[in-house]
């Protein structure tokens, strides 16, 4: 109503709907306007998509704590939409850490990586951590010449790969059959890893978090995370305001 586009609401009274659905039909090719069709919960019967099953030994959850507990207490994170960016806000709950520390891009996936690329041209005494997904840098992988090319030395890029877009169904990615360092590599990214095992990440990790230069990491899981996840407490105010009163205490 607010944007002044007409629209219809589906209900479980399926004569009802299709009716509805043909008039709407009928009016947006009449008028030459957008129409819109507002589906109720529920009205749909469940579909459970067809998963490709990678058996990866860490979840995407076990790699972030591993990944976070290896941060100094300077270091800051831009993390990416949706379950990540839970798991990441209850893991420093549960450790009574400060949510100030982390930008979670909340709806806006893909921009995660370049909003860090700006943190980290302004505040160049702060190692700034992007924690991506596959999809969301696939959805903008031009941002990765951008970024390889900077010239920066305290961006560090993360990638949990996990062939899905977990956080709204599941569906495949082709985040499993491109090599990300590779296309990270010459896109000129300095440093580029990439591992699958949990003893490799925690060895490879004090190498790549004292690396020079813009460091790409590609840390590949099993797409599973717990039914019990929560969501953060603090609003996207609340978590803009505090990470940017953080980086003014602690950067420059």
């Amino acid at each position: 109503e607010t944007m002044d586009i007409p629209y219809v609401i589906i209900d479980e009274d399926e004569t009802v709907s299709i009716r509805k659905t043909n008039q709407m039909i009928d009016a947006a090719k009449r008028l030459g306007k957008p129409h819109a069709l507002v589906v109720r919960k529920d009205v749909f019967t469940p579909y459970s998509l067809k998963k490709t099953v990678h058996n990866f030994e860490m979840s995407r959850e076990d790699a972030l704590k591993i990944a976070t507990d290896s941060l100094t207490e300077n270091d800051v994170v831009v993390s990416t939409t949706g379950k990540l960016s839970r798991e990441l806000f209850e893991y420093r709950a549960n450790n009574k850490q400060s949510h100030d520390k982390d930008f979670l891009t909340v709806g806006s996936m893909g921009h995660a990586s370049m909003i860090a690329l700006g943190i980290a041209k302004e505040q160049p005494n702060v190692k700034v951590y992007c924690f991506d997904g596959d999809g969301s840098v696939l959805m903008h992988a031009g941002s990765l010449s951008t970024i390889g090319n900077s010239g920066l030395e305290n961006y560090k890029h993360i990638v949990f790969n996990n062939g899905a877009h977990e956080s709204v169904g599941g569906q495949d990615t082709l985040g499993l059959k491109v090599n990300f360092p590779e296309i990270a590599k010459h896109n000129g990214y300095s440093t580029v890893y990439s591992v699958s095992k949990m003893d490799e990440l925690k060895k490879i990790l004090p190498k790549f978090n004292a690396e020079k230069g813009v460091s790409f990491l590609e840390i590949k899981v099993k797409m599973a995370s717990r039914n019990n996840l929560g969501r953060p407490t603090k609003s996207p105010k609340e978590n803009k305001l505090g990470f940017m009163s953080n980086l003014l205490s602690n950067g420059k």
